[in-house]
């Protein structure tokens, strides 16, 4: 099986990040021989903004600070004499004060930041974080820091020891890929301080490259890095626990939908989930709650996909493309009324997400088709992935026998409109029922948030196949399949984590009013 690689951006489109968190600003403080040192709030900063304080001395390492209260303490690193660097967080309240000041026990030449950043989890801001002092190096080098949430942020502080009349020309460089906001300097003739800040957004989770910058100058240096972990994000160090009964959380409201055949959970609007028909254009954002006093599900955005024709929309994802999220409609079903034949191409239609969040709620949408044909015969499918980080595209056929068929399609993707051969990736061979046809029939896919495992449904069942630890992705293929909680119901044709991993949510196609279900990961 293929390694795991990004997904290349397409020619001449710039991929966007995913991440939800925002820099918003920061401010700078330094001073000579100082017991005291006071940071201005940064402009702009809201309540639920998580503010990032890096406070460093000269030449009295054995020195405490004392933050002022709220703030907590993250790491310190230190040099044997002549450089220390603290690095604090806190989440802002509704009331912060124009300032904050840290105090030191022994004055000294001090200097320090404060940055503010938006869309980050505020119960459990921080992810990770590393750091350590550089002797007599040009390099500013970290430790390499394992993250547990997708789509994160990555925050870098550099500090190094500065002899000068003024600040230099040429200060830090931060590592590669990340945005510098400031970059400064204390001056002095023996005490002084060179300081910057970076950060950069986090796609995917697990061990990460290293995050490492430099100087022009061969002194010693601290090198700190912070992951904050987002709103809503997945948490990729949960356990494999789901619970044994399933939650009704509402029935579907908009009369759009009258045979729903997919879920997938937006990137780019928190809590949103899309739900299709199989053969009309209608694509609806729900709310997984519902209005208050009803049972009906908060419908979120009514969208209409204007320059296709459905034939046999059989499922949907999310996932990464060069425009930043979009959605896949999978046009892959052969056993429709639809056909008086049965087609031997089938197509995917890639649709930019709409950003409900900025007031588009409803429109046309516009998708690309990329038509696709197996390298052996035409198979009928039902369920759909997307890889939320390569973007890799696969599709799972439907059998009777219970051995369905994985593919995937070629990366990058050629121009929409271009016949696409898939490539077969493996066997998946499900229980079976000598009295039930429909116990193994593939009807519906999904992707983990955190790329190690995916969920597949049947008619009858819901199975998790996941990869070992520290494999990749496609080796969940050839895992046993491990038997979920069913939510019991009639013609059962979709499925998708919530968007934190911490669920997943099920519809049948048949029966209206359509029932949204949940199944929590404990």
């Amino acid at each position: 099986m293929d390694a795991e690689t990004p997904m290349p951006d397409e020619a001449g489109v710039t991929e966007q990040e995913l991440t939800t968190i925002g820099y918003r600003s920061s401010s700078t403080a330094g001073g000579a021989s100082l017991t005291s040192l006071t940071l201005n709030k940064p402009a702009g900063t809201v309540a639920g903004d998580v503010l990032l304080a890096r406070i460093v001395n000269r030449n009295n390492v054995a020195a405490v600070l004392t933050a002022p209260a709220g703030w907590k303490l993250l790491r310190s690193d230190q040099s044997a004499s002549q450089i220390k660097a603290w690095v604090f967080y806190k989440v802002a309240g509704s009331s912060e004060p124009a300032s904050y000041a840290f105090t030191l026990d022994l004055a000294s030449y001090m200097a320090g930041s404060l940055s503010a950043f938006s869309g980050v989890d505020t119960v459990n801001p921080i992810d990770t974080h590393s750091g350590q002092k550089n002797g007599l190096v040009a390099t500013f080098d970290t430790p390499p820091i394992t993250t547990t949430a997708t789509n994160g942020m990555a925050v870098w502080f550099g500090s190094q020891i500065w002899t000068g009349s003024a600040c230099p020309a040429s200060p830090i460089v931060p590592p590669s890929g990340f945005t510098e906001p400031f970059d400064t300097c204390l001056v002095s003739s023996s005490t002084g301080i060179i300081y910057d800040a970076a950060y950069k957004p986090l796609t995917t989770s697990g061990l990460q490259p290293a995050f490492n910058g430099s100087s022009p100058y061969a002194n010693t240096n601290i090198a700190q890095v912070v992951a904050l972990r987002p709103a809503g994000g997945a948490n990729c160090a949960v356990g494999n626990t789901y619970a044994s009964t399933y939650t009704n959380l509402g029935v579907v409201a908009a009369p759009e939908i009258v045979e729903p055949s997919g879920l997938a959970a937006s990137r780019v609007t928190p809590g949103a989930i899309y739900v299709h028909n199989e053969d009309t254009t209608a694509i609806v954002a729900i709310s997984p709650n519902v209005t208050a006093g009803t049972n009906q599900l908060q419908t979120l955005g009514v969208f209409n996909v204007a320059n296709v024709t459905p034939a046999d929309w059989e499922d949907v994802a999310t996932g990464p493309c060069p425009t930043g999220s979009c959605i896949y409609m999978g046009d892959i079903g052969r056993n429709s009324a639809n056909f008086p034949t049965p087609p031997s191409t089938f197509a995917v239609y890639r649709i930019p997400e709409p950003n409900i969040g900025a007031g588009q709620t409803s429109g046309s949408l516009t998708a690309e088709k990329f038509p696709f044909q197996y390298p052996d015969s035409p198979k009928d499918a039902e369920a759909l992935m997307v890889h939320p980080t390569t973007g890799d595209i696969y599709v799972i056929t439907k059998s009777g026998t219970g051995l369905s068929k994985v593919y995937r399609f070629p990366k990058p993707l050629p121009a929409p409109g271009t016949m696409i051969t898939l490539t077969f990736v493996s066997d998946l061979q499900l229980p079976t029922s000598a009295s039930d046809v429909n116990f193994s029939y593939t009807t519906a896919a999904a992707i983990h948030p955190c790329d190690n495992r995916f969920l597949l449904r049947t008619y009858r069942r819901v199975y998790e196949f996941r990869a070992p630890a520290g494999s990749g992705f496609e080796a969940a293929f050839a895992a046993a399949p491990v038997v979920l909680t069913d939510t019991v119901e009639g013609q059962g044709e979709a499925i998708e984590y919530a968007a934190d991993g911490s669920a997943y949510f099920t519809m049948s196609e048949s029966d209206a009013p359509f029932d949204l279900k949940r199944v929590l990961r404990q």
